[in-house]
């Protein structure tokens, strides 16, 4: 099995020791989690990130919002799922979107327990409550984009300009929130907008949101892009309800000891 590492920006102790709890009832060795404060650094998320990848010694490190529980074989479903990807896969998460627009991935969130099958599956782009990265890939993100928003999204992208694999994998957690669309998203969507809109058509399809730059993005193709997000959105739950594997996993995660 691959060395596992974990990192995690941090504004909020207590939520963090209740996301470190939950991992800590179902990991034996607890692996290495270095806990991050960007905000008493002066730092933005990539610089908090790019200095816990630096500092831990794993194959893989695991880039986790600190607003997340892990119920009782995310262990097991983690370690295997990291284990079976290839060896130029630099980057795995939980959900993710192809270029295309559709999505993959495993997650409980506020919107239920969302399913994207199949997994685990390439994609272009990641959700940022988890993205591990392969140590070894020599990726890492970029410490330009502004805030603590898109710094998952450019990883991904820079992933693909460097011929290495992104991948949703199953090994759903439950995220406690959705996160807020505020005026730093704006500043760093722009950001991320300015640096990939040319490459990908003015679409850059996200698991949080499809940006586009109407004037520029082809009319077929902004529409598809929509077309494909809104089925697949709609599917997230029925899609568990369809899956017996699925059906018969209860996301609850255990209470910490």
């Amino acid at each position: 099995m691959p060395t596992i590492a974990f990192v995690s920006l941090v504004n909020d102790r207590a939520q963090f020791e209740a996301c470190q709890a939950s991992l800590r009832a179902i990991a034996n060795p607890f692996p290495q989690w270095l806990m991050v404060e960007p905000n008493l650094r002066g730092w933005n998320a990539a610089q908090g990130l790019n200095h816990g990848i630096e500092q831990l010694d794993a194959e893989w490190i695991v880039c986790v919002h600190q607003d997340v529980l892990f119920p009782a074989d995310f262990w097991q479903r983690l370690t295997a799922a990291l284990a079976a990807l290839p060896g130029d896969a630099a980057l795995a998460g939980l959900v993710g979107c192809e270029q295309g627009g559709r999505f993959r991935g495993h997650i409980v969130d506020p919107n239920g327990h969302c399913y994207w099958p199949s997994l685990p599956h390439p994609v272009l782009t990641l959700d940022e409550v988890l993205i591990a990265v392969r140590k070894g890939s020599g990726l890492r993100f970029n410490a330009e984009v502004p805030g603590f928003h898109c710094y998952g999204a450019d990883a991904c992208f820079e992933a693909q300009k460097r011929g290495l694999q992104t991948f949703a994998i199953d090994a759903p957690l439950l995220h406690l929130s959705t996160g807020k669309l505020d005026a730093s998203y704006e500043r760093a969507s722009a950001w991320l907008m300015a640096k990939w809109g040319p490459q990908y058509g003015w679409l850059l399809p996200m698991p949080t949101l499809l940006l586009q730059d109407p004037q520029r993005a082809g009319l077929i193709k902004r529409f598809l892009q929509r077309w494909r997000r809104r089925k697949d959105r709609l599917a997230r739950n029925t899609n568990v309800c369809a899956d017996v594997n699925c059906r018969a996993k209860a996301l609850v995660p255990p209470k910490g000891r």
